[in-house]
C-alpha cells in the first residue's frame, strides 16, 4: 500500500512525497517538484536497491533519488565516494534506505543535512594508507568476457547468474566494495566494454548488502572472468560514520 510523505522546507509550500515517487527512473525524477529531501527506511524491501541522477546543464547533480539501498550506500551517495571507503560504526543501521532529493544546487550537500537530520548520522573523512584489494588480470584471454563494441547497457537476472550487458569492468565495483567491506582499486588497465554473467542468488544479494561476502568465493567468480583479486595498502581517503544524536 502506498504510504504519503509530507515534507514541510521553511518559505516552501508543504509537499507530499508518495511511494511512486521513488521509482528510480530518470525521467520520473526530472518531473518531480524541487525542494524536495527525503530520507526514510525503505518502502520497498524486496525490491532491487537503484540509485539514479539527473545532472543539469553543466553536468552537476541536480537530482538523486535511491531505493531500498544499504546504509553504506546512502552515505557513500552522500560523500560522492565508492561503499568502500565508509566506515561504519558497529550500530550502523542494517536495513535498507530510500532518499529522495530534487535540491539543487549542491544537491549531495542537502542530502548529507537530510541524513544528519532524519537519522542522525554524519561523517568526516581522513586521508590515510588502508587495506584495498586491487583488482587485476590474471589469463589474459580473459576467458569470461566478450568485448561489446555496440549495444544497450544492462544488467539483468536470470537463471541463477547475474547477466551484464555493454558494460566496463568498472560496473562491479560498488558490489564488490559493498559485499567485502573494502575499497577495490582497479589495476587491470581494461578499457573496452563487456558482456559477462556471474552466479547471483539471494543469498548472495544478503551477503552483499551485508558486507559478508566470502572472498574465496568471490576470488573463484573473478578468476572465471580471468581476473584475480589481490591484498594490498593504498593512501585512500576514507569516510568514518559516526551518531550525532
Amino acid at each position: 500500500m502506498a504510504v504519503a510523505v509530507t515534507v514541510v522546507k521553511s518559505q516552501t509550500a508543504a509537499l507530499t512525497v508518495k511511494d511512486a515517487d521513488f521509482e528510480p527512473d530518470k525521467d520520473k525524477l526530472r518531473a518531480l517538484p524541487a525542494n524536495i529531501e527525503v530520507v526514510q527506511p525503505t518502502h520497498f524491501p524486496q525490491a532491487t536497491a537503484k540509485i539514479r541522477h539527473v545532472h543539469d546543464e553543466g553536468d552537476a547533480l541536480a537530482r538523486t533519488v535511491g531505493r531500498n539501498v544499504t546504509f553504506r550506500d546512502l552515505m557513500a551517495e552522500a560523500y560522492d565516494c565508492n561503499p568502500g571507503c565508509v566506515v561504519l560504526p558497529a550500530d550502523a543501521p542494517k536495513g535498507g534506505f530510500d532518499f529522495l532529493i530534487t535540491t539543487a544546487p549542491k544537491t549531495r550537500k542537502h542530502l548529507r543535512l537530510a541524513i544528519e537530520t532524519q537519522l542522525g548520522y554524519t561523517a568526516s573523512s581522513e586521508t590515510r594508507d588502508t587495506a584495498v584489494l586491487t583488482l587485476r588480470v590474471k589469463d589474459a584471454a580473459l576467458p569470461g568476457l566478450t568485448v561489446s563494441t555496440t549495444g544497450e547497457e544492462d544488467v539483468n537476472y536470470r537463471e541463477g547468474k547475474l547477466h551484464f550487458q555493454h558494460q566496463p569492468i568498472s560496473v562491479m565495483f560498488k558490489g564488490l566494495e559493498d559485499g567485502l567491506a573494502l575499497p577495490v582499486v582497479d589495476q587491470t588497465g581494461l578499457t573496452n566494454c563487456y558482456a559477462f554473467s556471474v552466479v547471483w542468488s539471494d543469498k548472495a544479494m544478503q551477503a552483499m548488502r551485508g558486507g559478508q561476502f566470502n572472498l574465496d568465493g568471490v576470488q573463484k567468480a573473478m578468476n572465471s572472468l580471468g581476473l584475480e583479486l589481490k591484498s594490498d595498502t593504498a593512501r585512500v581517503e576514507m569516510f568514518t560514520v559516526k551518531k550525532t544524536h
